[in-house]
């Protein structure tokens, strides 16, 4: 199921790269027409170039590059103890480093160590196992 998550992510992202060079391909056309209805309007191409830019390389490109590593089942490995990580819903900050999760994998209340597989892009985590309590400090 984790798999069929992090597809699904990668599929949402070329989804919202492919709509937005469309609305760019628009824009553009509007422009070579010289059918701006508004001024400001001339600078929707330049504005929606830059969101590509952005999203290609926070989201599609990383996403991309994990799925070659997702295939070839080639992750990285950290131990985690939950009392030293801050907990969000769909996301966890341990040692300075965000990662990832399919919501459920971890439960608001959850103790001890665990080893997680993640992917090196995007650090979504791909495997949990449960090392036990958590060391005392």
């Amino acid at each position: 199921m984790t798999h069929v998550y992090f597809l699904a992510g990668l599929v949402a992202s070329l989804a919202m790269v492919l709509a937005l060079l469309a609305l760019l391909v628009i824009s553009l056309r509007s422009n070579w027409n010289h059918a701006n209805k508004l001024k400001i309007s001339f600078i929707m191409p330049i504005l929606l170039a830059l969101a590509i830019i952005y999203f290609s390389a926070t989201q599609l490109i990383p996403r991309s590059f994990d799925l070659l590593q997702v295939a070839g089942r080639q992750y990285g490995v950290a131990e985690i103890d939950m009392q030293a990580v801050q907990l969000g819903r769909s996301s966890l900050i341990a040692d300075g480093r965000a990662y990832y999760f399919m919501p459920g994998t971890f439960e608001a209340d959850s103790q001890g160590r665990y080893q997680i597989m993640f992917t090196p892009g995007m650090r979504f985590i791909i495997h949990v196992t449960t090392l036990g309590d958590a060391l005392d400090k």
